[in-house]
C-alpha cells in the first residue's frame, strides 16, 4: 500500500479548522447549556412554585452575567497589581401579586436589599447551573412573598392617590449577539502602565499618583416568562488616573482623569497613554501651584469634562431612576433622595433653546464612538430614542421596568449590575441648543457679564471632580485628612480666572455653593461644539454611558473657598524632588 504524503502546510491548516470549528461547537455548546438551564427551571417554577395559600409567580425572570475582568495598576514605572479574574452571576427576579401591586418598589425595614443573585458555575455543566437557579429561585420567591405581605401592611395605613403600578409586562423578544472573548494582551497593557506612569518621577509636587487600566469582558443571558431571550456580548476598556498634591500651606489639591472605549482598535498606544497622562500631570502641577480666592459670584462658563459632568449631576440623574420605592421608615427614605424631575413632566427645566434625547442606539456621534450603546437593555427589551426635553419642556422620563405617575410606556432603559436593581438609566444622553456661538465669543460675553457688575474676570471651569471618584473621597481623602462641604455639584478640579486680556490664571480648591437643579435654567447661551463625555454609571464597568453637550455661560454661580479640613504636609519633601 502506498502512503499518501500530505504537505506539513495542508496539515497545520486542516488542524486550524477543526480547532476552529471544535471552538465554535463549544461556545454553541455552553450557550445552550446556560440557555437550556435557565429555560427549564423558569419553565418548572412557574408552573409548580407555590406555597399552600399563597400566590404563585406572576412573573419570573433570569440573568446570568459571565465576567473576565484584568485589572493593572502602576505607579512611578513599577506596577502595583496585575490580577486576571473570571466570576459568574445569576440574579432571579420573582414577581407575586400582579402588575399593579407587587413585591417591587418597596424597602421594608432599614436598608434596601440587593436584588436576589448567587455566583454559579463557571463550567457550563447543565446540572450544576439549574441546581444553583432552583435553590436562588426558591430563596427569591419566599422573600417575595414576605415582601409582598409587608407592602400591603404598609398601604393599608396610607392614603395614597394616584400610585403607579409596580411593573410593565415586556413585550416579548429575542435577541442574540455574539459572546466576547477575554483576548487581553496583558503584557502590552503592563508596558504601557509602566511607562505612563514613570512621567510622574519628574512631578515631585504630586506626592501621589495612580493609573489602573481595567479590561473587561461581559457576556449577559437572559430569559423571562413572557417568552423574551437575549444574548449580549460587551466589552470595555477604562484607564483611570488619581493624583494628589499637597501645597506649601498642607491644602490637597486632587486630580482625576477618565479615558474609556469598547472597542479594542481604540485602546490608545504606549506614546498616546503617556501623552494623556503628562498632560494631567501639567495641569494638575499648575492647579498645586495656583493662587486662591475666597468667594466668587459671577458669571462662569463650564466646558469639556466640566459641562458634561455639569449635566450629569444636574440633570441626567434626575431623570433617571424614576420611580422612586415606597419606604416603610421614613428614615431610611432620607438616605435614597427622590430623582427631583419624576413630578415635573410638562414643565421647563431647562432654557427654551435646549432640546435632549437619549438614544442607546447610537453607536457614534460624528465618528466618536459612544459608550452608552446597547442593542438591548438588562431587562431583554429594544431600546428606543427618548425625546426628554423639548424646547426646555420636560415632555418623557427614562423607563426601565416601572411606570411612574405621568410616564407608562417602556422605551427600553432597564439598565443595572450584579447586586444593584435594574432601573431607568441613561444610554447616550444628547443636549442640542438653538443659541450657541464660538467658545471665544462665549468668554467674550461672559467678560461683558463681568465689567456690569463690576467684576475684573470671570471663570471657566474646565473639569469637576467625578461624581464616582468624589463620593469615594467624601469620608476619607486619598492621602489622609476628610471630605468638606457636601453640594450638589462636586468641586471643580481645574479652574481659571479670564481678564479682559484674555488671560488666564489658574484657581485652586474652590467648592460650590447654593447650586439646585434651578440653575439649569440660569444657562444663557451655549457653544457651538459638542463634546462626548464618556463615564460609568455608579462606577460599574457593566453600565458605560456616554453624555453630548456644548460648552455653557452660567449667568451667576458662586463658589467659595474650599472648607475641607487642612493635614500638615509631610514633614520632609518628597525623594523625588532631590532627583
Amino acid at each position: 500500500m502506498t502512503r499518501r504524503c500530505i504537505p506539513k502546510a495542508y496539515i497545520t491548516l486542516a488542524a486550524m479548522v477543526v480547532f476552529a470549528l471544535a471552538v465554535t461547537a463549544s461556545a454553541e455548546r455552553s450557550d445552550a447549556n446556560i440557555f437550556k438551564a435557565m429555560q427549564d427551571e423558569l419553565d418548572r417554577s412557574m408552573s409548580e412554585l407555590v406555597m399552600a395559600d399563597l400566590e404563585r409567580p406572576y412573573f419570573i425572570a433570569y440573568t446570568v452575567d459571565d465576567f473576565d475582568e484584568l485589572t493593572i495598576a502602576g505607579a512611578l514605572g513599577e506596577l502595583t497589581e496585575s490580577t486576571q479574574e473570571q466570576t459568574r452571576y445569576i440574579t432571579v427576579d420573582v414577581r407575586v401579586g400582579d402588575t399593579t401591586l407587587d413585591n417591587s418598589n418597596f424597602v421594608g425595614g432599614y436598608y434596601n436589599p440587593p436584588p436576589d443573585f448567587q455566583t454559579i458555575a463557571l463550567d457550563n455543566d447543565y446540572d450544576a447551573l439549574r441546581n444553583r437557579m432552583y435553590l436562588l429561585t426558591d430563596r427569591a420567591y419566599k422573600n417575595a412573598l414576605k415582601n409582598l405581605s409587608r407592602k400591603k401592611a404598609y398601604l393599608q395605613t396610607r392614603i395614597m392617590k394616584n400610585r403607579p403600578n409596580d411593573f410593565i409586562m415586556p413585550a416579548p423578544n429575542e435577541f442574540i449577539d455574539n459572546t466576547e472573548t477575554a483576548d487581553f494582551d496583558i503584557k502590552t497593557l503592563e508596558d504601557m502602565i509602566r511607562a505612563a506612569t514613570e512621567a510622574f518621577r519628574e512631578y515631585p509636587m504630586v506626592i501621589a499618583s495612580e493609573l489602573e487600566c481595567n479590561a473587561a469582558v461581559a457576556n449577559q443571558y437572559y430569559v423571562n416568562s413572557n417568552n423574551s431571550k437575549a444574548m449580549r456580548g460587551d466589552r470595555v476598556y477604562t484607564f483611570k488616573l488619581t493624583m494628589q498634591g499637597k501645597t506649601a500651606e498642607g491644602e490637597d489639591v486632587f486630580g482625576t482623569d477618565r479615558m474609556i472605549v469598547n472597542r479594542k482598535d481604540d485602546i490608545p498606544d504606549k506614546n498616546e497613554l503617556t501623552t494623556w497622562v503628562r498632560g494631567n500631570a501639567d495641569r494638575m502641577k499648575a492647579m498645586i501651584e495656583a493662587e486662591t480666592i475666597d468667594e466668587y459670584a459671577g458669571p462662569v462658563i463650564l466646558t469639556g469634562d466640566a459641562a458634561g459632568e455639569f449635566f450629569r449631576q444636574l440633570f441626567v440623574k434626575n431623570v433617571s431612576n424614576n420611580p422612586s420605592p415606597l419606604y416603610e421608615i421614613d428614615q431610611v427614605a432620607e438616605r435614597y433622595p427622590t430623582p427631583e424631575f419624576g413630578n415635573k413632566v410638562k414643565r421647563r427645566v431647562l432654557p427654551a433653546f435646549i432640546d435632549v434625547y437619549d438614544d442607546p442606539t447610537m453607536a457614534a456621534f460624528d465618528n466618536t464612538p459612544l459608550m452608552g450603546f446597547y442593542e438591548v437593555d438588562d431587562a431583554g427589551t429594544r431600546p428606543q430614542r427618548v425625546h426628554l426635553v423639548e424646547q426646555g419642556k420636560l415632555v418623557n422620563l427614562l423607563i426601565g421596568e416601572a411606570p411612574t405617575k405621568k410616564v407608562n410606556t417602556p422605551n427600553g432603559h432597564a439598565r443595572g449590575a450584579v447586586s444593584k436593581q435594574l432601573g431607568a438609566r441613561p444610554g447616550n444622553m444628547v443636549f442640542e441648543s438653538s443659541d450657541k456661538t464660538t467658545f471665544d465669543q462665549l468668554k467674550q460675553t461672559m467678560l461683558e457679564l463681568c465689567q456690569d457688575v463690576d467684576l475684573e474676570y470671570g471663570l471657566v471651569i474646565r473639569k469637576l471632580d467625578d461624581l464616582n471618584a468624589s463620593r469615594q473621597r467624601q469620608q476619607v481623602y486619598f492621602y489622609g485628612g476628610s471630605g468638606g462641604n457636601e453640594s450638589a455639584l462636586t468641586p471643580p478640579l481645574e479652574v481659571y480666572k479670564v481678564y479682559a486680556d484674555g488671560h488666564e490664571v489658574p484657581v485652586r480648591n474652590l467648592e460650590f455653593s447654593n447650586v439646585t437643579v434651578r440653575m439649569l435654567r440660569d444657562i444663557l447661551q451655549t457653544g457651538d461644539q459638542q463634546y462626548v463625555y464618556n463615564y460609568l454609571i455608579g462606577d460599574d464597568f457593566e453600565m458605560p454611558a456616554s453624555l453630548v453637550c456644548p460648552a455653557v455661560l452660567i449667568e451667576e454661580m458662586e463658589l467659595k473657598k474650599s472648607e475641607a479640613k487642612v493635614m500638615k504636609p509631610p514633614i520632609v519633601p518628597s525623594p523625588l524632588a532631590d532627583k
